[in-house]
């Protein structure tokens, strides 16, 4: 089953008027609407998965994720996210970030091996840049997993699970990029 996600009616809205306002300085200035990148587009877009196995040994994709994107598209940062210290202190800033309702109890995910793993991009899908064992103790209904840098990426994370109470879990994520983490030249993960 695919992911069922949240209604953003607000934040769809402000998208749309961030669009339209895209085209309104390239067209007084003169400049081809078609050769002017979109606002829409924003610098990062990472496909990511709940996939069975752990991040050593990635099975096969249990639960799709949103995309982690650009913290602006989304709106405001995500509850408690803005507030959380990020483990090692230096992880950088947040570059993006996705939230995901999925079709399974947080029970129901530890109750096998699963990791969440997060893509460079949907066109290089095949090289990893940032892992997490979904493992560990709750606390009450939420549990909090390091997405782990991958291939000298320079990215790393966290992401949340918070059981729903209805057989569904949100799944928030967010990727960090490090202090001068310029990506090395990546390689594709090997499969196994």
């Amino acid at each position: 089953m695919g992911p069922r996600v949240k209604p953003y009616g607000f934040v769809a809205s402000t998208l749309l008027l961030a669009a339209s306002l895209a085209f309104v300085p390239s067209m007084a200035s003169g400049q081809d609407v078609a050769s002017t990148p979109s606002m829409m587009q924003g610098t990062h877009q990472h496909p990511a998965h709940i996939h069975s196995g752990t991040c050593e040994t990635l099975g096969d994709v249990v639960y799709p994720l949103n995309d982690l994107t650009d913290p602006d598209m989304m709106g405001t940062p995500m509850a408690g996210m803005a507030s959380t210290p990020m483990a090692g202190g230096d992880m950088g800033d947040v570059v993006a970030q996705s939230s995901t309702t999925v079709e399974a109890s947080l029970d129901d995910i530890l109750g096998a091996e699963h990791a969440i793993n997060v893509h460079l991009s949907a066109e290089e899908i095949d090289i990893y840049i940032a892992c997490g064992d979904i493992t560990g103790t709750p606390d009450g209904d939420q549990l909090q997993i390091d997405l782990e840098e991958l291939n000298n990426s320079g990215y790393q994370g966290m992401a949340w699970l918070m059981d729903n109470g209805d057989g569904t879990t949100t799944v928030e994520a967010v990727l960090m990029q490090r202090e001068g983490g310029a990506m090395a030249t990546p390689q594709a993960t090997p499969s196994s």
